[in-house]
């Protein structure tokens, strides 16, 4: 639907029907629940092609509608439908990535996840599991890259150099520095 103000609306076949809209139909008093619906049903659609946050998804709702507040309305009747979780997301989002806390908190706040929902994912997650969800990520790491340790402390300057830049890929990858030098220790006493 092409409105007077320039914005291109899209809407279904069932709005059309439910608000009888016909061509050139002033339909400014109808305005705001046809871009909530309007906004409802293509959040639905969005969110059925991928998994997203709600700032992601209100991001993107708003860049097809003009009408901030329908498009908040509908972002917030998606949460309290269970169709938009954070905490879901942020959980299926650690599990899924092999980088550190440090680095899935940045990405996770990038799309719109509140800090304090990370914390819980985290906490969920190690509970869930029985075991600290990042330490197993960077064990796994450092066993893949397992070569690259200086097992022996030799002096070999190759080798020297060679952990030196796995502790760096992992910092890179988000992990504290202190646990990638505690790991790091640990797979050493454990390989001799």
């Amino acid at each position: 639907m092409y409105l007077d103000t320039g914005e291109i609306m899209d809407i279904s076949l069932l709005i059309r029907q439910r608000y009888d809209l016909k061509e050139n139909d002033n339909i400014e008093r109808f305005y705001d629940e046809i871009s909530y619906e309007a906004s409802l049903e293509k959040g639905i659609f969005l969110i059925s092609l991928k998994d997203r946050t709600k700032k992601e998804l209100q991001l993107k709702l708003e860049e097809k509608y003009q009408n901030k507040a329908a498009v908040l309305r509908a972002t917030e009747k998606l949460e309290e439908l269970g169709y938009l979780n954070d905490l879901n997301y942020a959980m299926s989002y650690i599990e899924s990535k092999t980088y550190g806390k440090n680095r899935v908190s940045y990405n996770l706040f990038q799309k719109g996840v509140r800090k304090d929902i990370v914390e819980k994912a985290y906490l969920a997650l190690d509970e869930e599991k029985e075991e600290n969800v990042e330490d197993v990520k960077l064990e796994k790491l450092i066993e893949k890259k397992g070569k690259k340790v200086n097992i022996n402390n030799e002096r070999d300057e190759k080798k020297i150099k060679e952990e030196q830049k796995l502790i760096q890929y992992l910092a890179r990858q988000g992990f504290s520095l202190d646990k990638i030098f505690k790991k790091v220790k640990e797979y050493k006493e454990n390989y001799k």
